[in-house]
């Protein structure tokens, strides 16, 4: 169990996270009782805001997407880390935190991300499981109008402070939820960025093939090409795609 748990706030996003969501807080509340737990909610009716409530979770609801909803969890956090835990994720390396936080004892360090079990290729900044330093992100961080590609705004000032980033194995599970549709909203999102469209084009490519070589199935490696082919179709054609498309979930 952590040792520093007044410390850490934690941060979940959700959206019609019942399937997932107590496994999430469960684990959150296992390896840090008494820490500080935040639900940012996309205005979920599918129970979710019940199970929060059973785990003494602080609720907020914003309306306007993921970016939104990443900014508020800076703006209400007040320890001296901040954790964001996707809605669909459960930690289950126990020694996580205390790792972390060793990490970013490091001045050099601004970020670990806890990485997937079996899971061996890093890439970029992903935020199911990111435990970041809460004064390098004062201020305006994530714009309102972002619904995917979050993370693109907290590298930035990251590499502003020029701090690195760590990675930890084996820490979590993932049960994806909202598949459907996903290619063409990050592509969407990926299309708004403030930055070089051919650089950011390439890193999506990388971190789509890493992310199925890191499944070690063959039918998702498989899948790149197509999965590759709408993030573009959601690149070139961004206006119905900027917000995900919600009704659909599943789990993996």
């Amino acid at each position: 169990m952590l040792k520093e748990v007044k410390g850490l706030t934690f941060c979940v996003c959700s959206y019609n996270s019942a399937k997932t969501l107590e496994q999430c807080l469960g684990s959150i509340r296992r390896l840090t009782p008494d820490s500080r737990l935040l639900v940012v909610d996309h205005h979920s009716d599918d129970g979710t805001i019940q199970i929060a409530r059973r785990f003494n979770a602080e609720i907020f609801s914003e309306r306007e997407g993921l970016g939104r909803a990443r900014q508020l969890c800076f703006e209400l956090a007040t320890t001296e880390y901040i954790v964001f835990v996707d809605s669909d994720v459960e930690i289950v390396r126990a020694d996580f935190f205390d790792l972390a936080l060793s990490i970013l004892r490091d001045r050099g360090y601004g970020a670990v991300v806890g990485m997937a079990m079996g899971h061996r290729f890093r890439y970029g900044l992903p935020a199911s499981l990111l435990v970041l330093r809460r004064n390098n992100f004062l201020g305006k961080v994530v714009p309102d109008y972002i619904d995917a590609r979050e993370t693109y705004f907290i590298q930035r000032r990251l590499d502003e402070q020029k701090l690195k980033t760590y990675y930890v194995l084996d820490s979590m599970v993932h049960r994806s939820q909202f598949r459907e549709f996903k290619p063409e909203w990050e592509g969407a999102n990926t299309r708004v960025l403030p930055d070089s469209k051919p650089r950011e084009l390439l890193f999506a490519l990388k971190v789509i093939l890493l992310l199925s070589l890191n499944s070690r199935n063959v039918k998702n490696i498989l899948y790149v090409p197509v999965f590759y082919l709408k993030f573009l179709y959601g690149f070139v054609k961004p206006e119905p795609w900027l917000r995900m498309k919600r009704g659909v979930s599943g789990e993996g």
